[in-house]
């Protein structure tokens, strides 16, 4: 299993008028995902079960933001570049 976004950048790169409305209709939204996403070795640094969520969190909302800011950008940044 690859640990990587790769295949949704590009999917977001080639439907970018679809994301940009998604964020703006669902301003609380994020774009939805599943914890699978985090690498396995990563889960021993996140000690208890509430650091586990605070550390999805935190990633969840850096990763949306990236998202935001690569669609206002007009994604000229190639979905390899930002993966």
């Amino acid at each position: 299993m690859s640990y990587n976004f790769l295949k949704l950048f590009q999917h977001i790169k080639e439907n970018p008028i679809f994301y940009k409305t998604y964020f703006k209709l669902s301003a609380d939204m994020d774009i939805p995902w599943d914890e699978k996403y985090i690498n396995p070795e990563m889960i021993k640094f996140f000690g208890s079960i509430d650091q586990k969520e605070y550390h999805i969190l935190f990633f969840k909302a850096g990763l949306n933001a990236i998202i935001r800011k690569w669609l206002d950008d007009g994604c000229k940044e190639s979905p390899e570049d930002i993966n």
